[in-house]
């Protein structure tokens, strides 16, 4: 009829049957979820929520040890892979054995970061690069590999971790800022080219407590200022990671591709 619109139309508005039950939105019962860099840090901290929320996690990391530790504290049944995400064959080893072992991937959560703190004119090319090649081009790989998957199988949940430094740039950030800022053009252009059936997100936390900080947690000074950098006046722990990215791994978050969720204490708010 001319003139029509969708509201006027014979559609059922009201929830009177939901598609997806709300005390289901995230669980991840018997989802298969890699987690890249899972040894420690927010990859230790996903991975454990992942296991509390029902999903299988393979755990990725040069740190076997660590890896192996991780997977003792688990309760589903999981997987280590010892993988370093900077060469090639190490990440299609990852990912063949994940599919050895449980056939599909349906979460990839994709953490590894390194930063080289020097203002830009002390900043050698080499350091420069040792950022780049970890944080923006061992993503990129890794996410290709695990999306070549998902595309494949038509679904998956990919996370890219970001930072709200990827959002404010900041002063001897120069490679880690512009690393972590890629990292979100990318994730747009993946979201884009692997939709409707892959969603694609990033995560940019502000400053947490992991090892990734602990250079600035020495210094009394330096770290007063990192806390006030955050409206709510304090770094992050790391299982305040765990609720953004069990939102973006599972059902909760089904209309939801091609974003970036800042979990940054209030940084990008402007203060």
């Amino acid at each position: 009829m001319d003139g029509q619109t969708d509201a006027d139309s014979p559609r059922d508005w009201r929830v009177t049957s939901w598609q997806r039950r709300p005390r289901e939105l995230f669980a991840l019962d018997g989802r298969i979820a890699v987690v890249t860099g899972a040894a420690s840090g927010l990859g230790r901290a996903i991975a454990l929520g992942l296991d509390a929320y029902g999903a299988h996690v393979v755990l990725a990391d040069k740190n076997r040890q660590g890896a192996d530790e991780v997977a003792a504290e688990l309760k589903q049944p999981a997987l280590v892979v010892e993988t370093d995400v900077t060469e090639a064959a190490s990440v299609s080893g990852l990912v063949q054995a994940a599919l050895d072992r449980f056939g599909r991937i349906d979460i990839g959560m994709l953490m590894p970061g390194i930063n080289v703190r020097k203002p830009a004119l002390e900043l050698s090319d080499a350091e420069w690069e040792r950022v780049v090649d970890l944080n923006l081009t061992a993503m990129f790989r890794t996410a290709r590999e695990i999306g070549r998957v998902m595309v494949s199988q038509s679904s998956g949940s990919l996370v890219l971790m970001a930072s709200a430094r990827a959002l404010t740039g900041g002063q001897t950030q120069a490679a880690y800022s512009a690393s972590k800022a890629a990292i979100v053009g990318m994730m747009r252009c993946l979201a884009l080219e692997w939709a409707p059936h892959v969603r694609v997100n990033a995560l940019a936390p502000g400053y947490m407590a992991t090892p990734l900080v602990q250079q600035i947690a020495r210094d009394p000074v330096w770290w007063k200022a990192t806390q006030e950098l955050h409206a709510l006046g304090r770094v992050g722990d790391p299982e305040e990671i765990v609720g953004p990215a069990l939102f973006l791994a599972s059902d909760a978050s089904s209309f939801v591709t091609g974003t970036v969720l800042a979990v940054d204490g209030g940084w990008t708010a402007g203060r």
